[in-house]
């Protein structure tokens, strides 16, 4: 008998009559309800779009039941693999992150791009104007106000808030790759 035969009528009959016993079974499979409607959803779904080629040797109900297992397997097996991939990175980050703090708890560790990034600083520094340069020692490593600098210097505080900010925006730019490790380093730049 073909598939065919079955009428639009019957079909939705035999759906509301199998549906919750097959997602019952597709349950039982994937130990996951959502999952279970779903296979049984798109099994009855298979059926129908394809019942023009399929001959049935019993019944509709054995044939998608047969489907409805097929794709619970599929699922639990599909399930297997990505909790075993899921597994490995976890593992590979695990390690990767054991290794950074390895590498972080080391004693010298603080400083290890100090020499790099001290020199870039050194550099960027010597090359603004010694009024800028002395308008940013004296707020990042002297501690004082906007307003304790404009006096010192004989300038606006808006004028030190500007020339700060250019150079702050400036060393971003020059220091990029070495962000991440900025807080790490500071301390270090200050000895040198």
């Amino acid at each position: 008998m073909l598939a065919s035969s079955i009428g639009a009528e019957d079909f939705g009959r035999l759906f509301l009559r199998l549906k919750d016993k097959y997602i019952a079974i597709a349950c039982s499979f994937t130990r996951d309800r959502a999952a279970a409607e779903d296979i049984v959803t798109e099994s009855f779904t298979a059926f129908w779009k394809a019942r023009e080629h399929i001959e049935l040797k019993s019944s509709p109900d054995a044939y998608i039941l047969q489907t409805v297992r097929n794709r619970s397997l599929n699922y639990m097996r599909d399930k297997a693999v990505r909790l075993r991939a899921e597994g490995k990175i976890q593992q590979e980050t695990a390690k990767a992150i054991e290794t950074e703090a390895d590498v972080l708890s080391e004693e010298d560790t603080s400083c290890l791009f100090s020499n790099e990034v001290a020199a870039i600083f050194r550099e960027y520094i010597n090359s603004i104007p010694e009024l800028t340069r002395n308008i940013f020692m004296d707020s990042r490593f002297e501690g004082l106000t906007y307003n304790e600098i404009a006096a010192k210097h004989n300038v606006t505080p808006r004028k030190v808030k500007r020339d700060i900010q250019n150079v702050l925006k400036k060393m971003r730019v020059s220091l990029k790759d070495y962000l991440p490790a900025i807080l790490i380093l500071f301390p270090c730049l200050l000895r040198i």
